[in-house]
């Protein structure tokens, strides 16, 4: 998991003011709104993926806004490098456009209890070198996650890791050192990619750098990779499972970063598909003759848009300081007007994305009800003063190179400024912004900072471990709670999902009193896709598997 830094089209100053003139007026009348009708979403849920294609000789695709910083899978969880690394380095399993678990490299698994996991190699499985996948190789690659010197992404979920061992030929067991349920699906993301040991070990400090590579099992390699502006692949000829076999002979991945440059990509062709797409290019695409713009509805992603705490000292150290900027916020509007419609309000961090389609939605969605109010600035402003912080100021973080955050920002700048608070709101370029989550020093100067977040999967336990556990790798602030880290753990060791959301449900309230994290917006889906091709997911699995094998011809 980790934030992302989309770029948005900036929203006309006009409309921003009504949008803040709404927030401030929402408790003595209706207010303006420049905010136009959402878009509907145009295709059902139970539909994760377009119709499968058929052979092709080249696609061309969205990369998101950068190149991969390395072709690692592990260095970096961002969407550049988890739209597309999947593609080249297979997992121990496979995450489907339905999010389930699939066979990848390990035919088979199971979990005889709480503290042991079992994978069953497949026998058939080659890198692309076509040296054999062995036992060896998946220890190798899992224990990479733990090794400080690789600093993986996903070192957080292999907390509870006590040891990965050969236990046979083909046979690897995951031992932990305390119940856990959860782990298992970080095997169906690149933190449980797998990579040949022997090219990794030779080459060092170069292993995943442009001119280096890597060696995998995927259905394709990375043919070149100039660092900045294309990546292409190519199909593997050695891949060794014909069912999972790409379609696209070449997929060249394009990194545009302007949303307008990236609408007319797509409109006119030289771009043939792209997923994560900033609001802003709604409107074009929707008009477009040569492909399909699909919207989803409602939880259709796992992403979260969310002010993350950064300190529990200033202006922000009393949990009725927050709770008020959370009750004055008007997330209706933000999601009406900062994002045409393609997002929805957000009252958990967790809210329907993680939980839509869990067996133990009714619980979830129950207790997701009880969250939803209206923005109360009368009783938010009392809470302020109650607080004795009326006048004190406290200080947001945000990046400056993404428009939207820089309208956020403004939204919640007058909305505290319209409950007695003096917000000050810093905007960041983009290497000292991506500092704020990885270095403490970077954070203790703000207050607060935006994150457009999200987790791989839907799995709310892990989403709220993340930053409300000790051990939790975007635990920015030092929160911790005795109850919410009980009922985490609990929630971790709990293989009956009913049981696990009670846990997880347990750890909400808290969470709703302390908000460590004041949640916002959850982004809808965006898939455009060319007429000339077909196969996209329509969910966001895309960030945790080879999806460009399904795409191909109609």
């Amino acid at each position: 998991m980790m934030h992302g830094r989309t770029p948005r089209a900036a929203l006309p100053l006009a409309a921003l003011a009504l949008l803040a003139g709404t927030a401030v007026t929402a408790c003595g009348s209706s207010g303006g709104n420049a905010a136009k009708a959402a878009p509907s979403s145009n295709f059902n849920t139970a539909q994760v993926t377009t119709a499968p294609g058929r052979a092709l000789s080249s696609l061309t695709w969205s990369g998101d806004y950068r190149a991969p910083y390395s072709e690692d899978p592990l260095k970096t969880a961002d969407y550049p490098e988890e739209t597309i690394l999947g593609n080249v380095c297979q997992g121990v399993l496979q995450t489907g456009p339905d999010y389930t678990l699939d066979p990848a490299v390990a035919k088979a698994w199971k979990q005889p209890d709480a503290r042991h996991l079992v994978l069953d190699l497949d026998p058939r499985a080659v890198f692309s070198d076509g040296h054999p996948v062995t036992a060896d190789d998946v220890v190798y690659s899992l224990l990479r996650n733990q090794d400080p010197t690789v600093a993986s992404n996903y070192a957080d979920a292999y907390h509870d890791v006590s040891s990965v061992r050969a236990t046979g030929a083909g046979q690897v067991t995951v031992t932990f050192n305390r119940d856990d349920y959860l782990f298992l699906r970080t095997l169906g993301t690149l933190g449980g990619s797998v990579v040949e040991k022997a090219f990794a070990v030779g080459s060092g400090q170069n292993f995943g750098n442009a001119g280096t590579g890597v060696v995998c099992s995927g259905p394709y390699t990375v043919a070149s990779f100039d660092g900045t502006n294309a990546m292409v692949l190519k199909r593997n000829p050695r891949f060794w499972d014909p069912a999972k076999a790409g379609k696209a002979e070449t997929v060249t991945f394009k990194f545009l970063a302007d949303p307008s440059a990236l609408a007319n990509a797509l409109s006119s062709g030289s771009l043939q598909g792209g997923f994560d797409l900033p609001s802003s290019t709604i409107g074009q695409l929707q008009k477009a003759t040569n492909g399909k713009l699909y919207i989803g509805g409602e939880g259709s992603t796992t992403q979260n848009i969310d002010l993350i705490v950064a300190r529990f000292t200033g202006g922000l150290a009393d949990a009725r300081v927050r709770q008020a900027l959370s009750m004055a916020i008007d997330r209706k509007g933000i999601a009406q007007t900062l994002f045409s419609g393609a997002a929805d309000p957000l009252y958990a961090v967790a809210g329907p994305g993680f939980w839509e389609n869990s067996p133990a939605r009714s619980d979830y969605a129950a207790a997701y009800s009880a969250l939803q109010v209206q923005p109360d600035l009368a009783n938010a402003s009392q809470l302020v003063k109650a607080a004795g912080a009326t006048g004190q100021q406290i200080s947001i973080g945000y990046a400056a190179g993404v428009p939207t955050e820089v309208q956020l920002a403004q939204v919640l700048q007058q909305t505290g400024d319209a409950i007695g608070l003096k917000v000050k709101i810093i905007g960041l370029p983009d290497q000292q912004y991506g500092s704020l989550f990885i270095d403490p020093k970077a954070r203790a100067a703000y207050d607060s900072f935006l994150t457009i977040n999200y987790l791989e999967y839907p799995e709310a336990a892990t989403m709220y471990s993340s930053y409300a556990t000790k051990a939790g790798s975007q635990n920015f602030n030092g929160y911790t709670d005795p109850g919410v880290e009980a009922s985490l753990l609990k929630a971790q060791g709990s293989a009956d999902p009913r049981q696990r959301a009670m846990y997880v449900l347990q750890a909400q309230t808290v969470l709703d009193r302390d908000l460590p994290w004041i949640p916002i917006v959850q982004p809808r889906a965006l898939l455009f896709q060319n007429s000339a091709v077909t196969g996209a997911p329509l969910t966001f699995s895309y960030m945790a598997g080879p999806w460009v094998a399904a795409v191909g011809a109609p």
